[in-house]
């Protein structure tokens, strides 16, 4: 991922040198497991003890000549420790080290990734419990439907927060597995005690059957949890910026004080930050695709899966927490012109009641067919006439002629609109 996109958390976890500390500490976790069950002699982890890191540019050196990561990381080491040339990744394959790394690595970031998705959700439940009154018009189509809270609104979101952390915890422990089978899997070498001793260690459970790679559908798994996290972000993006249009004007992201919104145009206040979010989702979810044509390998392993995962693992985490971060910053500091909200309500001449009164009417004997009409003309005149929905409801004959003034009044009450409002809270336990 470039530098741009990058948060230095997951910097670290995808670099190079991050991944060599990993095999390193698999390969100590194999070595003691070897030594405790008298496969090898003692001594192989204590040669290694010393060993705390491993110079990822030396490895590169050394591919150059082998042309195999696994090789030159090997080599690497044993020129730092010579006493462990002889033991050294005694019976493994080069994925019991690399998928167990790896393993290891998706789960630190996720971690990382968890912390982040929980504040933002936190961020999103007070900012719904703030404005859990504060009127607003709904829209489905684009056009005006009936009022809504903004609170409800971002109750929604953080709704949906809740549903994408759960997935990422479920995709974690899907993907949470690790395996020193051998070969193809089947111990051929090392007796699966070798690796329930230092998966253990390791704190993984065992791939129940793995091939010579861990099968690749929990990996897609995990980034199809990903880029769900990068919807998400766009669903509230979107809708954020949708608030800011001109002449809506009821949202806006945060702006900083020496701000340029234009390089041409001083007077503008761009929505940048959840463009760039709606954006960079894309690449989320292709990703996805990426990882779904990594499960299908040739018999019990090729090699087409491993450069992709370089990348698309790595961009994956790096854009998701890098999104997170962001949409931390817009909610966090979001303008609610909770005064504009209610000029629009008004500015809609109250024919969002048009629902109210239909259903009031039929309760009173006329047709469905025949209510519906009376309102859609009665709304359809409220621009032409310029008066408003409720005044020319109430000087038609044929509604006050079923309808007498409290029941008018019922019909045309905002607060309606609000009084279930505390049911949806309630269910999310705010």
């Amino acid at each position: 991922m470039i530098e741009r996109y990058s948060t230095p958390e997951m910097k670290e976890i995808w670099a190079d040198e991050h991944r060599f500390r990993y095999w390193l500490r698999v390969e100590k976790a194999v070595a003691r497991a070897e030594e405790k069950l008298e496969i090898i002699p003692q001594g192989l982890s204590e040669c290694l003890a010393d060993v705390a890191d491993v110079d990822y540019k030396r490895v590169a050196e050394i591919e150059e000549q082998t042309e195999h990561e696994v090789t030159a990381f090997l080599q690497a080491v044993w020129e730092q420790a010579p006493c462990s040339r002889e033991y050294l990744h005694y019976g493994l394959t080069s994925y019991d080290v690399v998928d167990n790394a790896l393993t290891l690595r998706i789960l630190q970031a996720c971690e990382v990734l968890e912390k982040d998705l929980s504040e933002l959700n936190q961020i999103l439940a007070d900012l719904a419990v703030k404005h859990k009154l504060t009127p607003a018009l709904g829209r489905t189509h684009g056009r005006g439907a009936e009022p809504i809270t903004f609170g409800v609104r971002a109750l929604s979101w953080y709704s949906e927060g809740l549903r994408t952390l759960d997935g990422l915890q479920h995709a974690r422990g899907v993907s949470a597995r690790g395996r020193i089978a051998g070969t193809v899997g089947t111990f051929t070498v090392l007796p699966p005690a070798v690796e329930e001793e230092a998966l253990k260690d390791l704190g993984l459970e065992p791939e129940p059957v793995a091939t010579q790679v861990i099968p690749r559908d929990r990996h897609a798994t995990l980034l199809f949890a990903l880029a769900l996290i990068g919807t998400w972000l766009e669903r509230m993006a979107v809708n954020i910026r949708l608030g800011q249009l001109e002449g809506l004007d009821e949202l806006y992201e945060p702006f900083k004080e020496r701000q340029t919104g234009s390089s041409a145009m001083p007077h503008k206040r761009n929505p940048v930050i959840t463009e760039r979010v709606c954006g960079l989702a894309r690449i989320l979810r292709s990703n996805v695709q990426a990882g779904l044509e990594n499960v299908a390998l040739w018999h019990e392993r090729d090699i087409s899966h491993s450069s992709v995962e370089r990348v698309i693992l790595t961009d994956s985490f790096n854009l998701a927490h890098y999104l997170v971060r962001k949409m931390k910053e817009v909610t966090g500091k979001l303008g609610v012109e909770v005064d504009r909200m209610k000029k629009i309500l008004d500015g809609t001449g109250g024919t969002f009641f048009a629902q109210r009164l239909l259903l009031a009417l039929i309760r009173k004997g006329p047709t469905r067919e025949r209510a519906y009409k009376l309102v859609q003309k009665t709304a359809f005149a409220v621009k032409e006439q310029g008066q408003s929905f409720d005044a020319l409801a109430r000087k038609d004959s044929q509604v006050t002629e079923k309808l007498n003034e409290a029941e008018l009044n019922e019909v045309f009450s905002l607060e309606r609109f609000m009084k279930e409002v505390d049911f949806l809270y309630k269910r999310l336990g705010l």
